[in-house]
């Protein structure tokens, strides 16, 4: 039941992926900006609305909850604190830790071989990604950059990053086949992918080939298996559980950016203050799901 949620899940968000890249094509920015925003703010935030109630689970509570809480907490301080101490480190840490997120969300289902390659695979899958957008939409990324950091991407640091995950990625893989690790029309998959990826960024705006990744590819199936942790299987009435579990941290979440976008006079584009809310939650996160899935 589970294998076949995902895969039919699978088939809707490669359409629905090439569904928003004719969007993209029929209209202009303001309305694919729009639409990636209130996907981002919705769906997004609330695929880790629930990383305290996953905590408090006794599966996974190997300490107390006050524990987990007060480490969650912890790295949640730790990030702010970096980020007024080097904005440009922890935006770069940030696209790091981020790689090894969508890697892992991505790609652990079908690789498994030891910590040390997964990591780098994923790393190296998520960097391919950040890398493609970026090199896409390198003038909307430095907008957004000089008013996080005051500094920006340049156009060689990010060809370099392309080619370099690139190879990386289709050498990782080749090894993979030869292991017999994954079978060849997995690999051909993945590549076919990529390439959608790369006409999505090429046709779309920064905010919105980002949301068509972050939302399709990532937080939707996060979503996916969370459900199935906590519930068990993926129902109506699990979904409504879940949405209801993420409401209250969503609703506190939507307040913060929405104060921080008025009272910060000198941040003028909302995807500025969107990235923030995503830097701020995506570290403790990602320690939450590797506690949840192993």
């Amino acid at each position: 039941m589970n294998k076949k949620i995902i895969l039919n899940y699978q088939n809707f968000k490669i359409f629905f992926t090439v569904f928003l890249f004719w969007f993209s094509i029929q209209f202009g920015k303001p309305i694919e900006d729009s639409i990636a925003f209130v996907l981002v703010i919705s769906i997004g935030i609330i695929h880790g609305a629930n990383d305290l109630f996953i905590l408090s689970l006794k599966k996974i509570n190997n300490n107390r909850f006050v524990t987990n809480l007060s480490i969650y907490l912890g790295i949640v301080l730790f990030c702010v604190i970096f980020y007024i101490i080097n904005p440009f480190l922890a935006i770069l840490l940030f696209i790091f830790i981020s790689s090894y997120h969508f890697g892992e969300e991505h790609l652990s289902e079908q690789v498994r071989l030891n910590n040390y390659f997964d990591t780098v695979y994923f790393i190296v899958y998520g960097l391919l990604i950040f890398s493609m957008l970026f090199y896409e939409a390198l003038f909307e990324v430095n907008a957004i950059m000089i008013e996080l950091t005051k500094a920006t991407f340049s156009e060689m640091l990010v060809q370099i990053t392309l080619t370099t995950s690139l190879v990386f990625f289709i050498l990782m893989n080749a090894f993979l086949v030869l292991k017999h690790k994954i079978e060849t029309k997995v690999f051909l998959k993945e590549v076919f992918f990529l390439g959608l990826f790369f006409l999505v960024f090429k046709t779309s705006s920064l905010i919105l080939s980002f949301a068509i990744y972050f939302i399709f590819w990532h937080s939707i199936p996060s979503i996916i298996h969370q459900i199935l942790f906590i519930y068990g299987d993926v129902t109506k009435k699990s979904i409504v559980l879940y949405v209801k579990k993420a409401f209250l941290f969503w609703l506190i979440s939507i307040i913060g950016l929405l104060v921080l976008y008025q009272f910060i006079l000198e941040v003028t584009l909302l995807s500025t203050i969107v990235f923030v809310i995503l830097l701020s939650v995506t570290a403790p996160h990602i320690w939450v799901m590797y506690k949840m899935k192993n």
